[in-house]
């Protein structure tokens, strides 16, 4: 995670001769784990991974042949979090703020509605929860942000806590 710079988007503008970020090695591959953390299910996740090299062996594809073959494959709407971490330079937000003792939270992205469930700790018991563009309300009790841990090993994120 440390070797990754977000200088621009990995995938450069199409069909002009220029790449994109050489982030693309490092930042792809901690896509790919959390996509593996949002599945949740390692059995799922490896048949997959098995499923998508046998499907394209041998062939030239593009991201779109990718992307459509995760979407059907997990039956989940990857598109929005592909576009975020492939087209744009910055990593999702994950911001947080106590509201009247409550944990609200919301994804702070270049892509429009951006959904991406997220595991978070509080007081040592492990959540997931479902952030989008707009802040949500939990029944969380917290008495203060620092309550809450990010699981950030298993999603590529940044995460900001407004006081």
């Amino acid at each position: 995670k440390k070797n990754i710079q977000n200088d621009k988007p990995i995938i450069g503008p199409f069909g002009v001769n220029e790449e994109g970020s050489s982030d693309m090695y490092y930042k792809g591959a901690l896509l790919l784990n959390t996509i593996r953390s949002i599945i949740d299910n390692d059995a799922k996740w490896w048949k997959l991974l098995l499923d998508y090299s046998n499907k394209f062996r041998h062939k030239i594809i593009a991201t779109d042949d990718v992307v459509a073959f995760f979407n059907k494959e997990t039956s989940l709407n990857l598109t929005p979090i592909f576009n975020q971490y492939l087209r744009f330079k910055d990593l999702p937000v994950l911001e947080f703020r106590k509201s009247k003792n409550k944990l609200e939270f919301r994804w702070k992205t270049d892509e429009k509605n951006f959904e991406m469930p997220v595991a978070i700790k509080l007081t040592n018991k492990t959540i997931r929860i479902n952030p989008t563009n707009t802040w949500k309300k939990s029944d969380f009790k917290i008495a203060k942000l620092d309550d809450v841990e990010v699981l950030t090993t298993q999603f590529l994120i940044e995460t900001n806590k407004q006081n």
